[in-house]
């Protein structure tokens, strides 16, 4: 108990010292603005007043009658300790001073001061905390000029009768703050007390929160709640359709009817056999949730949560890709099943030499496509892999390009496509050469077998920095429609699926190419080009 005092009840109580503090200094710094504030104004509206009377006696100059009404108007005015000062707009000189008998002058010149100086070039002008040359004692100073008249109107208060509007409600709030201070001190320690006493029980609970990775409460069999954890608060916040006030009231949401049903029923639920847990599965808002409800002896129970989004996800991703992989496999082997079919029902008798290479060769292209689907998904499978490593060393990247272009040279011509080759001449990037060929070949492929004949294939770096090296792949091919162009990336996804597998493809190269920029630091995306075609822009980290 001692040790736990030293290391969390000491500490607690200066910080929440200091953050009294804190807060008290900005109470009263932002107090005495105010007060400032609430000062000016009312010593200006005094100010003004003094013009006033000017006016409606209709005196253009302060002469001694003026003086003498002034000094019977300041000693009948109720704020007490004011002081009205008439200072000479020319020189300085102290007209009148109601804090000075009639007749004593202030022998001092007043143009230098600050709320003079202040009010002659803006109209308005103030001093605090300035100690009187008159009076031994520092006084809040507000002064007003008018281009009416040929003076300054100060008028000032003693700083502490002018401060000390405040200074009750500052008391107020420091005796709150110590009330508020001594409650939460005494709700730690009575804190403290209460784990202290039940340490033993706290670290078998904590033991299990540790290697426990769902969210868990416990409840008796009156259905209170007696611990939750804080993951299964917020799931039970999730999965619920209303806002939770209490715990408790989750298991009158409509998501958890079948639990509290098995909950009030104790465990019978469509026989006569005694169930001492359920489990189901609960999606909400695109996440799904399996929750489950141990029943005790004593008719308390616990439920747990636990959040299977990525579990499903991946099995779902298992069966598409399962389902997607069997499709794309039977059209060549039913293909090729067929030709041989016909060969072997046909030869020699009802089949040429000449249909024979034919269907021969047909066979040969889809056995072809086969083993390109294959070693595609070796690759990506190889990519995705969590034990994949990069084997990375530095590439002369538009070397790797030239010899990539060189390699699918043939189909460049029969497409009749330009490429336009705009990379430095000189940029090595730190990487797995397979990897980078792959990419460039694979946004090659897909160039010479969508963007149509006579395309412009247009290969660019147009930034690099000390960190990565960003890369645009265009065509002015006829593009993808804008709905498709988040989904290209994905495995087996085709925009024209007819199109894409008369002319070959495995619907896997994009997949290749997302991957191995991921593996090397980067992002693709793809976009419209400028020229109306399809654009990739990607960064590789150098």
């Amino acid at each position: 108990m001692s040790r736990f005092f030293t290391r969390f009840f000491v500490p607690i109580v200066a910080l929440l010292l200091l953050l009294a503090a804190a807060f008290l200094y900005y109470h009263h710094a932002r107090e005495q603005r105010v007060a400032v504030m609430n000062q000016q104004g009312a010593m200006r509206n005094i100010n003004e007043s003094v013009y006033d009377l000017m006016r409606i006696r209709g005196e253009g100059v302060f002469n001694d009658s003026c003086a003498t009404y002034l000094r019977r108007y300041v000693e009948h005015y109720d704020k007490q300790g004011l002081r009205v000062t008439i200072i000479s707009a020319l020189g300085g000189n102290v007209l009148f001073d109601s804090s000075l008998p009639a007749g004593v002058d202030a022998a001092e010149s007043h143009a230098g001061r600050p709320e003079v100086v202040q009010a002659l070039s803006r109209g308005q002008g103030y001093d605090v905390r300035r100690q009187s040359s008159v009076h031994n004692e520092e006084y809040f100073y507000v002064a007003t000029y008018s281009p009416d008249y040929d003076f300054v109107v100060r008028s000032s208060l003693p700083y502490e009768l002018a401060m000390n509007s405040g200074s009750t409600a500052d008391l107020l709030l420091v005796v709150a703050l110590g009330v508020i201070i001594a409650l939460v001190l005494f709700l730690i320690y009575r804190i403290m007390k209460l784990a202290g006493s039940s340490e033993y029980a706290t670290q078998k609970l904590l033991q299990h929160l540790r290697i426990s990775q769902e969210g868990v409460a416990i409840f008796d069999s009156r259905h209170r709640l007696l611990f939750a954890n804080n993951l299964f608060r917020e799931y039970a916040d999730l999965i619920s359709t209303k806002h939770l006030s209490r715990l408790e009231d989750m298991l009158h949401q409509p998501e958890f009817r079948s639990i509290n049903r098995f909950i009030e029923n104790d465990g019978y639920l469509n026989n006569d056999t005694r169930e001492t847990h359920i489990s189901e599965k609960v999606e909400v808002s695109g996440r799904i949730f399996a929750i489950r409800c141990v029943l005790f002896n004593d008719k308390g129970f616990e439920l747990s949560i636990n959040d299977v989004t990525a579990t499903e996800e991946q099995s779902r991703l298992k069966r598409q890709l399962t389902h997607n992989a069997a499709h794309e496999f039977k059209t060549p082997v039913c293909s090729i099943q067929g030709y041989l079919e016909t060969i072997i029902q046909n030869y020699p008798h009802n089949l040429s030499d000449e249909q024979l290479m034919h269907f021969l060769g047909r066979c040969y292209s889809q056995s072809a496509r086969l083993n390109n689907l294959v070693q595609d998904m070796s690759q990506l499978n190889e990519m995705t892999s969590p034990l994949q490593r990069v084997n990375k060393e530095p590439v002369d990247l538009p070397l790797l390009v030239r010899g990539m272009l060189s390699d699918v040279g043939n189909k460049i011509q029969e497409q009749d496509i330009v490429v336009v080759d705009e990379l430095p001449r000189t940029l090595f990037i730190n990487a797995d050469p397979s990897m980078l060929y792959s990419i460039f070949r694979n946004l090659m492929d897909n160039a010479i077998s969508y963007a149509g004949k006579g395309a412009t294939v247009r290969l660019s770096c147009f930034r690099s920095d000390e960190q990565f090296c960003y890369f645009s792949f265009s065509d002015n091919g006829p593009g993808v429609p804008e709905e498709h162009l988040q989904r290209i990336f994905e495995r087996f996804y085709r925009v024209d699926k007819g199109r894409s597998r008369k002319l070959g493809g495995t619907g896997l190269g994009l997949a290749i190419v997302k991957n191995a920029v991921a593996l090397h630091g980067g992002t693709i995306s793809a976009r419209r080009s400028a020229e109306g075609g399809l654009e990739f822009v990607f960064n590789l980290h150098r």
